[in-house]
């Protein structure tokens, strides 16, 4: 019994560990970025264009900047995804128990009302 039990507390821990990691990089606004930086990179390029900026090593940073952000929102997608199949997974183990259990206290019921005469 003990072996069936733990296997959903398994995927439920994922779950949990997995969402913590997600709101993480949420709560430090790895994706709300993006936006700015893209408008950023596009003023700087056009100073370089114009001649006004001569540094082109400022566009490279942001560019390379704005492909890590571009990659954590990806492992913010996978993270979240592994949170929901895991999540489907407990849930999947934990209806198969409920079954179990429900059928378990039905069988123990009928063997009380045998006992009691009924």
């Amino acid at each position: 019994m003990k072996d069936t039990m733990l296997q959903p507390v398994v995927y439920n821990i994922i779950t949990i560990v997995a969402l913590l990691f997600s709101l993480f990089q949420i709560v430090t606004g790895a994706s709300g970025r993006l936006i700015r930086t893209s408008e950023a990179i596009q003023v700087l390029e056009e100073f370089v264009a114009e001649g006004v900026l001569d540094d082109e090593t400022i566009v490279q940073g942001l560019s390379a900047d704005q492909a890590m952000r571009g990659r954590l929102d990806n492992y913010l997608i996978v993270t979240m995804l592994i949170a929901i199949l895991a999540n489907v997974v407990a849930n999947y183990l934990g209806r198969g128990r409920h079954f179990t259990n429900t059928a378990r206290i039905r069988e123990l019921e009928a063997e009380l009302r045998a006992l009691r005469g009924e």
